[in-house]
């Protein structure tokens, strides 16, 4: 199978930007940006991430009990690249408040505090689910990604 023509294929679904965030056994923020979040479940309320086996925040998420999905919003887009780069500590001149037991990313259009529910090996990566402890949301539109590109989701009356 040709893999990066596979990954195009799947760069046909169009789905929502975040930041994915747990504190290491220091304290200290880790982060990464990711398209393959989930809601899983409402009762209870079950959400899904698949992490990268090879990053660098693996091992954080892996040793952690509890994690944040900070859904971006559509003026986010620098925010989501600086995530998705190969910068140690992304967290560095980044705006963040620590939550209940995570660190939020301010501005975010929603946040999910999560403990850990289960973990499930998928090969290069783990699908990490996550039982919502709390959350907030705002009416902004998220952030999109589809075919390599961003872009913003319409404004929606609720």
């Amino acid at each position: 199978m040709d893999v990066r023509d596979y990954r195009r294929a799947l760069g046909t679904f169009p789905t929502g930007v975040a930041i994915v965030a747990a504190y290491d056994e220091d304290g200290e923020p880790w982060g990464l940006t990711a398209n393959s979040f989930t809601s899983v479940s409402l009762q209870p309320p079950v959400i899904s991430v698949c992490v990268a086996k090879s990053g660098r925040v693996f091992p954080t998420l892996s040793n952690s009990d509890h994690f944040a999905v900070n859904i971006l919003s559509a003026e986010q887009k620098d925010l989501a690249m600086h995530f998705a780069s190969d910068v140690e500590n992304r967290f560095t001149d980044t705006k963040w408040i620590p939550g209940t037991v995570t660190p939020l990313i301010l501005s975010a259009s929603t946040q999910l505090e999560c403990t850990v529910h289960g973990r499930v090996d998928a090969d290069d990566h783990e699908i990490l689910l996550g039982c919502v402890i709390n959350y907030t949301h705002v009416g902004v539109p998220p952030l999109v990604f589809c075919q390599g590109a961003f872009f913003s989701a319409p404004q929606l009356e609720v």
